[in-house]
């Protein structure tokens, strides 16, 4: 009889040839009849499918062929199907599987779910069970695939944006005898390898930090603090850096996931900016970090409220708005002033600070002036 050493050795060498060939299902089942059902029935419906009858047959199929799920019985001869799942997550964590199993054991189901099962049959199952379950892991799987392959490319899309925006950051640790022109220059330019997409982005820079000007000065704030925050609110969504153009962009509403995507944004920005010796920068940093806080704790990414909120990221809240309802988006037309005032009034005391809500319309004439400055 050939012993269980030799059986692996014989089933490698025949799969050889099948190295770096993709298969959708794999089977592993002791019963061969079920087996044979399995691939039939997989078949029959588009999947390419083959077969193992025991985990010394899975591990030989498995290092020579690339399987998007295994169907795994969890009682089989010698090794276990729950000793050999753990082996596929470990292993081939590409792979999803879903098991099968004679006994309707919840202890077990649950074991196996917490090893990374992505589905749990009872026998016997119906053909439409298997199907429903092989196209759900499937797609999970690949959903999964597709996130890790994205948060590939965020993290590549961070390190590069990062080093330039590292390089504008150098440039702002001035001494006290540079002037402020030189400042400006040097934040706008750090604005801008964020909002590079397209003109009408840059424009936005420009609107925003001018609203903010406009009501820290109704506020009754210095005229240098009225310049430090024209400046530093350029920086606000710095941290969109980490923010995949396919979320940014949409045209359409954003998932669960993408809104959760995009609202690390505003802790990202901070992070970014903290810590510098340039004074602008540093507000720049509080900024990024409560420019999405909302006046009753509804905001990102700490739900502060009222007082709590720094008064720049209350004023920076308000301009960013009032810019964002007036200005042509991807998935919507700009709305008019009147309107865009009407909706941020239906949000006062909610999300917006109401008395610098108050303040901002006082001083409209001069908004709309700056509007027609950098463009509707």
């Amino acid at each position: 009889m050939t012993s269980t050493d030799e059986r692996v050795e014989l089933l490698a060498e025949e799969d050889a040839q099948k190295r770096h060939r993709s298969v959708d299902v794999l089977c592993v089942d002791d019963e061969e009849a079920l087996r044979r059902w399995g691939e039939r029935l997989l078949r029959q419906h588009g999947y390419s499918c083959e077969s193992a009858r025991d985990a010394v047959e899975a591990r030989a199929h498995l290092r020579a062929v690339r399987y998007s799920l295994v169907l795994l019985d969890v009682n089989l001869p010698g090794e276990s199907g729950l000793a050999l799942l753990e082996h596929i997550r470990t292993d081939y964590p590409e792979t999803a599987v879903v098991m099968l199993t004679g006994e309707d054991d919840l202890d077990l189901a649950m074991s196996a779910i917490e090893q990374g099962a992505y589905g749990y049959l009872v026998k016997p199952v119906g053909a439409g069970e298997v199907l429903i379950n092989v196209a759900n892991a499937l797609h999970r799987r690949a959903r999964e695939r597709q996130n890790e392959r994205q948060l590939h490319d965020l993290r590549a899309a961070v390190q590069n944006r990062s080093r330039q925006l590292d390089e504008a950051l150098q440039e702002l640790q001035l001494s006290h005898g540079q002037v402020w022109a030189s400042q400006a220059e040097t934040i706008f330019r750090l604005a801008r390898l964020v909002e590079f997409r397209d003109e009408e982005t840059g424009h936005h820079i420009q609107r925003m930090s001018s609203y903010c000007e406009i009501l820290a000065r109704k506020l009754g704030l210095s005229a240098e603090h009225c310049e430090l925050l024209r400046l530093a609110s350029q920086l606000h969504d710095v941290g969109k850096v980490a923010i995949p153009d396919t979320i940014l962009l949409k045209p359409g509403l954003l998932t669960r996931e993408e809104r959760t995507t995009i609202e690390t944004h505003a802790q990202i920005g901070y992070e970014m900016l903290a810590g510098s010796t340039a004074e602008v920068v540093r507000m720049g940093a509080v900024i990024a970090r409560t420019h999405q806080e909302h006046w009753d704790g509804g905001g990102y990414p700490f739900s502060i409220a009222g007082d709590e909120i720094p008064l720049e990221g209350r004023v920076a809240a308000v301009a960013d708005v009032f810019d964002a309802l007036t200005s042509t988006r991807v998935y919507r037309p700009a709305f008019p002033v009147r309107t865009a005032i009407e909706t941020m009034q239906g949000e006062r005391g909610t999300h917006f600070d109401p008395a610098l809500l108050d303040a901002f319309v006082e001083v409209l004439p001069k908004l709309e002036l700056v509007r027609r400055t950098y463009g509707e």
